[in-house]
């Protein structure tokens, strides 16, 4: 949408009408119920209610009046315009040029995601995934872990595991301790755990 076009047939005092004389005739409101939605619709965009768009507009814009109220290359002014700094589609070119973008493949976003490193805030965060389909795959990949466990690995974690409970049941000396407890006993407790882990 042209806020120039909308402002000539809005009103019948364009200022900038003189520069496209050749348009006068399809910049004049064909009647005074068209004049009055483009009034409604200029004061909505001065006002900041509506950002341009067809779409965001609840008036009813038949095409030809929206015809009339478009602009293409060849009669943008462009800088040269009295509405360059609020004309919409200029605003939006302008929001482009500072917008932050990161291109990245799904593991790294996935990755990011974990740490808020890179990546915006999510409620900052507008996220386009092309190949989507294969995101439950990448999430999935990029969360999991895997290990080698070995036995005499096992045995080494459940005798550093028996002797942290002996020095916690040291220290803290409860009146009644569960049986497991027990140093022999969750001694071979573990030894059946690593024997058994040995044969599977």
């Amino acid at each position: 949408m042209c806020p120039r076009n909308l402002a000539a047939l809005a009103t019948d005092n364009f200022t900038q009408g003189d520069l496209l004389a050749f348009l006068d005739d399809e910049m004049s409101p064909t009647s005074k119920a068209e004049q009055q939605r483009c009034a409604k619709l200029k004061a909505s965009l001065d006002g900041y209610k509506w950002d341009g768009l067809r779409d965001h507009t609840d008036e009813a814009i038949d095409d030809d009046l929206w015809r009339r109220l478009s602009t293409d290359k060849a009669s943008c002014l462009g800088r040269n315009c009295h509405w360059y700094k609020e004309c919409p589609f200029f605003v939006a070119r302008r929001e482009i040029d500072e917008a932050e973008v990161v291109v990245a493949n799904h593991a790294l976003v996935m990755a990011a995601l974990e740490s808020d490193a890179v990546l915006p805030e999510a409620k900052n965060l507008l996220l386009v995934l092309d190949e989507g389909h294969h995101l439950a795959d990448v999430a999935r990949d990029a969360l999991e872990m895997s290990a080698e466990v070995t036995a005499g690995y096992s045995r080494l974690q459940l005798d550093l595991f028996s002797k942290l409970v002996e020095t916690c049941m040291a220290q803290f000396r409860p009146k009644s301790p569960p049986p497991l407890t027990m140093p022999e006993r969750l001694t071979n407790h573990c030894g059946r755990s690593v024997r058994a882990a040995a044969v599977v």
